[in-house]
């Protein structure tokens, strides 16, 4: 996505990652991951083409399809091989080391609070926010709930 965003669309070659710091008073456990590629899932009344979807959407090689395309991680183990990117294997072997997963903030928060979210850090690393207003708009985001 990064790649998307700069001159010569390529990825900046400083990209990187790091483990939010843990703190002796933090609840969770280190080395727990945040992220949203490990499943798909279908609604309870959903049709059985739903299932017939994911099952296939799921195949190694249509994952290694998805993940060379759009140039991510395959929710399939098996499809992993195809990452390539130097970040994004970093990324991947905290992903596969991690004791669990929890879903990005914005998904967690739903719509209304997740895009209240996503729009302050947005304002905030174009110079036209800082930390407050982002948890100012998702108050007021979440008071409308």
């Amino acid at each position: 996505m990064i790649a998307g965003l700069t001159p010569d669309e390529q990825p900046l070659q400083d990209l990187g990652w790091f483990p939010f710091p843990a703190t002796d008073s933090g609840d969770g456990e280190p080395g727990a991951f945040m992220g949203g590629v490990d499943g798909y899932s279908c609604f309870v009344e959903a049709p059985p083409e739903c299932a017939q979807f994911l099952n296939f959407f799921m195949q190694t090689e249509y994952q290694e399809n998805y993940a060379e395309a759009f140039v991510t991680l395959p929710a399939n183990k098996e499809a992993q091989g195809v990452v390539t990117d130097p970040a994004l294997q970093s990324v991947l072997e905290a992903y596969n080391e991690a004791p669990y997963v929890s879903v990005w903030l914005d998904t967690l928060y739903g719509q209304n609070v997740g895009n209240a979210l996503n729009a302050g850090v947005v304002e905030m690393l174009a110079g036209d926010g800082d930390p407050q207003s982002i948890v100012e708009a998702v108050d007021a985001a979440a008071a409308m709930e």
